[in-house]
């Protein structure tokens, strides 16, 4: 009689069995754990109150201060707003926005002629209800300079000096781009009287002009001057260097400007960025100038970029040229808004300080273009301090927290499944021989 006997699995693939379900068991665990957690008012660790405007209106907007900026995360994910526990929606809110209405048109053209010396004159009128922050002449002239005065009135009989020693030129010789343009600062005067001096480079014929305008922002926070400490500054192989810390990060940059009482003169120019001094991205690069003709001076010396990094550093090719004097510099840039629903019944703070938070997404940022910001008044930031009911938890998702738990059950099983092959091949090997 036969005893029939059964085959018994084999420890070792028991082992590797366990090893790999407890793997995938691990893996599977760790999807399924929440990972990022609603953020609630104790996350926060700074905090301050938000004074509603009294007046009636739906939406308010909130600048954001160089504080906050500077303790919030890149990009500000961490901002919340707070009526109690109840969390307030918001759309942040850059000068991109906020200029984002105006227009350029033409405009009507009123008295044209010469004044009593024989320059060129003509009034204009601006459209009811628009400000004006530039004007831009029109000419399809090349290689002049002009000097231009700019005033304004609302009867046309009493006119208020608005910029008296600007200069369009258009410099084709010297391969350097047109400047038509002459800044002011926002008006709604009703007429605009500009006057074009005969004196200058080469001919000139006027083809028109044309008007940058846009409703009021009142609450808009403009552009402010930046403050920053020179923390390099160097000039070796023709290159002068510059490096420049603004005291704080996640201050939004756009413009720096140079001033210098050289004359003359042209140079190739490149500014870079960094968040740490040490890493440098190159942001935009121009050329500063000033050329002189008796009276008038055609220059460029500012450059327009867009950053949010700490640090600046600005290049200066000097080529075979002599060092150039540089006196002073200055930065620019405008803090980011907030507009939100404003109650004035309720008690609202704003919080910021979280280095886990992600960026909330509301509905309300799908339509804030669409919000009328020249009517939207403007809320005020209190006293900034610490939250104390700050405490601070761990919100990362569990495989983040434990991923040396999940890639040492991965050697393990490797390991394992290594050790098991190899012993399989031999075994394979020696019954065949």
């Amino acid at each position: 009689m036969k005893t029939l006997q059964t085959n018994k699995p084999q420890s070792k693939l028991s082992l590797s069995n366990f090893l790999i379900r407890l793997f995938l068991g691990t893996l599977i665990l760790s999807v399924l754990s929440p990972g990022q957690i609603l953020a609630a008012v104790s996350d926060f660790r700074y905090h301050a109150p938000v004074t509603v405007n009294d007046s009636v209106a739906f939406y308010n907007l909130l600048e954001l201060t160089d504080e906050v900026l500077g303790q919030t995360q890149a990009g500000s994910p961490d901002l919340r707003i707070y009526s109690g526990d109840q969390e307030i929606p918001f759309a942040m809110v850059t000068e991109q926005d906020l200029t984002a209405t105006a227009k350029v048109e033409g405009a009507e053209i009123l008295n044209q002629g010469k004044d009593a010396h024989g320059n060129f004159q003509f009034e204009i009128l601006i459209p009811s209800s628009q400000w004006v922050k530039q004007l831009t002449v029109l000419s399809s002239d090349k290689n002049f300079i002009r000097r231009v005065k700019v005033e304004g009135s609302r009867n046309q009989q009493d006119w208020l000096t608005l910029n008296e020693d600007s200069t369009i030129f258009d410099l084709s010789d010297e391969q350097k781009a047109r400047h038509l343009e002459v800044n002011l600062a926002p008006t709604n005067l009703s007429y605009l009287r500009i006057t074009i001096y005969n004196e200058g480079k080469g001919a000139f014929n006027f083809d028109g002009v044309s008007l940058s305008t846009q409703e009021q922002l009142e609450v808009a926070s403009g552009t402010k001057e930046r403050p920053y400490t020179l923390l390099n500054q160097s000039s070796k192989d023709g290159v002068q260097e510059y490096t420049l810390d603004l005291l704080q990060p996640h201050l939004p940059s756009r413009e720096l400007g140079i001033i210098t009482d050289e004359v003359n003169f042209n140079r190739t120019v490149e500014l870079y960025a960094s968040d740490n001094n040490k890493d440098w991205n190159l942001i935009t690069q121009g050329e500063f100038f000033v050329y002189q003709l008796d009276k008038m001076t055609a220059k460029q010396l500012v450059l327009k970029f867009d950053t949010p990094f700490r640090y600046i550093k600005l290049k200066i090719y000097n080529q075979d040229n002599p060092t150039l004097n540089i006196k002073s510099m200055n930065l620019k840039g405008s803090n980011p808004l907030l507009v939100f629903p404003a109650e004035r019944e309720k008690e609202m703070i704003l919080y910021w300080g979280d280095s886990q938070s992600k960026a909330p997404v509301y509905d309300i940022q799908k339509f804030k273009s669409n919000l009328d910001y020249a009517k939207t008044p403007k809320a005020f930031l209190g006293q900034a301090g610490e939250n104390t009911e700050y405490r601070f938890k761990d919100t990362r998702p569990w495989s983040e927290k434990n991923s040396w738990l999940l890639q040492g059950i991965l050697v393990i099983v490797v390991a394992t499944l290594l050790v098991i092959i190899t012993r399989s091949i031999r075994r394979i090997s020696s019954e065949k021989q």
